[in-house]
């Protein structure tokens, strides 16, 4: 074999224990993925090579795939095995465990896939201190937060943002009751803006609207005009947050 082909497999084998080293420690605390959010995480090109990388991992025992039926069809996904949380350093602020398929409804699926596109598209732009909202890290963390929100990151800029994944729209007055939540944490710095993530434009539309209808915010026994807090909320597409590019 000449020099130059067996340096190409040797690089070739260290990309590929590059992309299962990436792809175990995002299940460690994610649990699951799907092929889109895959290519995605670890700039898979080919179909093949992704699915190349998921038999491997298959074979080693460290992920195994499950099957859902939705109302839109069948999806398949990826989960982490105890062998899978096996090979990867212990944490001193996550207790992983390994994907029950169980445990997974199609009620649930679809908003922690995108939950995990944002999370991706975010790292991907230096975007750092990812911690979901349902962790046990963010709950001793942040004990005093009523309302949890998806997620808290910090920008290149060293700016924490809380998200909000929201495929399913709320009332006004639930809405009320959860920038509530977030003014207070704000006003505690334990993050200085909130970030609205839709699936579209109609989507976002109809949040802006729902927003706008909040007359104000029950801050004590003071009722402060919603307009003062406004600023302090974007709302974006999902196609949108792949191109942000800026904090």
């Amino acid at each position: 074999m000449k020099k130059k082909e067996l340096l190409n497999i040797v690089d070739a084998k260290k990309r590929g224990e590059e992309k299962e080293k990436i792809l175990l420690s995002f299940l460690n605390d994610e649990l699951f993925i799907d092929f889109t959010n895959l290519k995605l995480l670890v700039d898979i090109v080919h179909k093949q090579s992704g699915y190349v990388l998921l038999t491997r991992l298959i074979n080693k025992g460290y992920i195994v795939k499950h099957t859902i039926q939705l109302p839109t069809g069948k999806i398949s996904i990826w989960g982490i095995t105890q062998a899978g949380l096996q090979t990867l350093p212990i944490s001193t602020t996550i207790s992983p465990r390994p994907f029950e398929a169980s445990k997974i409804t199609f009620t649930s699926i679809n908003h922690r896939l995108m939950i995990q596109r944002t999370r991706i598209y975010l790292q991907k732009k230096n975007w750092t201190n990812w911690k979901a909202g349902d962790s046990h890290q963010f709950k001793q963390d942040y004990k005093s937060i009523k309302c949890r929100p998806d997620a808290i990151v910090t920008s290149p800029k060293t700016v924490t943002f809380a998200l909000e994944i929201e495929l399913t729209l709320k009332t006004s007055l639930r809405y009320r009751t959860i920038i509530k939540s977030h003014i207070e944490a704000i006003e505690k710095k334990h993050w200085a803006h909130v970030i609205y993530v839709v699936n579209t434009n109609n989507d976002k539309a109809h949040l802006t609207r729902r927003l706008e209808n909040i007359d104000y915010i029950p801050i004590g026994e003071t009722r402060v005009p919603f307009s003062r807090y406004r600023n302090y909320i974007s709302i974006f597409t999902i196609d949108e947050m792949q191109k942000l590019t800026h904090d």
